[in-house]
């Protein structure tokens, strides 16, 4: 696997991924708002569909690409592709559904190459493999924390068409910049260009340890999505506040994820794999404080600064171990099996949480609580062969 990259362009790049991250959040705000105000109600529900299903089908097929062409310029034309159909969706209204079906597939191929071009970025800025995980880590935590702020007030301010077209030059300047960046990842060829798409991964679903990372943590991701569900009824219903206590709560969590993303490098130190399940312990406890003790806010906002900081070194653990695990030449398919997994868990912890609300929060805490802790404590078992920490 060969790589290339020009010096002096990788902050660059960096910077070109946060502005890109905070785009993602302004499109999805500003989709959402044109949508609710000139169509249907039904059509909200089918818009967040179609801005992850398609993806989902085509992730296979984006890790195959990734892993069989130069990662970089396929981030390239996904980026500049991304900037045409918003700009496309700016002016044209009515191409908003299939326009996000696009995007959706898309965002996949574009996540999948970014995650098999962190390596190469890392050795291009000679850091650790956990540091640049740590600082994409930093970059999505900013983004999650500015996007909708910013494109709450853009499209107050200039409206959902002129945020779009804002949201499209992030993209164009993310492609111009990598690749101007001189960033490469040239896979070597081989006689795997003829095999099937299920012969390709074949190798990697019989690695017994990236399924146990797969399988376990993605059932954190479930129980996560089971409280995110019932988030807004545990500060409605259960603590009988309002928008500025949910406000307060979404920011305390931004900003413990803030907090992880900068200690993560030296919290993993050599014991990946500990740091990834013992991580999603962490987040399981927090979930059981709150189902436990949910009418105090201070407990409920401890919880989130710890669990807010606890996920974000545990998303850098796990893409630095399932980085790790696996050859740089199988990075992509990796990055589209997890993500594939992942959503797919999102999906479904959706749709168990909605069992929970809007009178039981607590009770989703505690089930997504306990479901976290067992990801954790036995995945590791599993994953370890033993209870002694190994080097990852």
């Amino acid at each position: 696997m060969g790589v290339e990259f020009r010096q002096g362009w990788g902050w660059l790049v960096l910077a070109a991924l946060t502005v890109s991250t905070i785009g993602d959040e302004i499109t999805l705000l500003a989709l959402m708002f044109r949508t609710a105000e000139k169509a249907p109600a039904y059509a909200v529900p089918v818009l967040l569909i179609m801005e992850l299903l398609p993806g989902l089908i085509a992730a296979p097929y984006a890790g195959r690409l990734i892993d069989r062409r130069d990662a970089a310029r396929i981030l390239v034309m996904a980026s500049a592709l991304q900037a045409g159909i918003i700009s496309l969706i700016a002016h044209y209204p009515t191409f908003t559904l299939a326009g996000a079906a696009l995007l959706s597939v898309l965002f996949t191929i574009s996540s999948a190459a970014t995650f098999a071009l962190i390596p190469v970025l890392a050795s291009g800025l000679g850091m650790t493999l956990a540091r640049a995980n740590s600082l994409l880590e930093m970059v999505r935590s900013l983004g999650m924390l500015a996007g909708p702020v910013a494109g709450g007030v853009l499209v107050g301010w200039i409206g959902s068409r002129n945020t779009l077209l804002v949201d499209a030059f992030s993209f164009a300047l993310l492609a111009l910049v990598v690749m101007g960046s001189g960033l490469r990842r040239k896979p070597q060829r081989g006689d795997h260009e003829e095999q099937t798409l299920f012969a390709d991964y074949l190798p990697l679903l019989r690695n017994r340890r990236l399924m146990v990372v797969t399988g376990a943590l993605s059932l954190e991701v479930f129980a996560t999505a089971i409280a995110d569900v019932a988030f807004v009824f545990l500060v409605m219903v259960t603590l009988g506040s309002g928008p500025t206590a949910f406000g307060m709560l979404t920011a305390l969590w931004a900003g413990g994820m803030l907090i992880g993303a900068g200690l993560a490098e030296k919290v993993i130190g050599h014991r990946i794999g500990l740091t990834a399940f013992g991580t999603a312990t962490v987040m399981g406890v927090t979930m059981l404080l709150i189902g436990l003790a949910p009418i105090g806010f201070a407990i409920v906002a401890v919880a989130f600064i710890l669990g807010g900081g606890a996920n974000s070194i545990h998303n850098v653990a796990v893409r630095t171990l399932l980085q790790s695990e696996c050859p740089p030449a199988d990075h992509g398919k990796v990055a589209a099996i997890y993500g594939a997994v992942t959503r797919t868990a999102v999906i479904g912890g959706y749709v168990a949480g909605g069992f929970f609300v809007p009178n039981d929060a607590p009770t989703a805490y505690l089930v997504g609580g306990l479901l976290g802790v067992a990801a954790g404590v036995i995945g590791w078992r599993i994953f370890n062969g033993g209870w002694r920490t190994a080097p990852i």
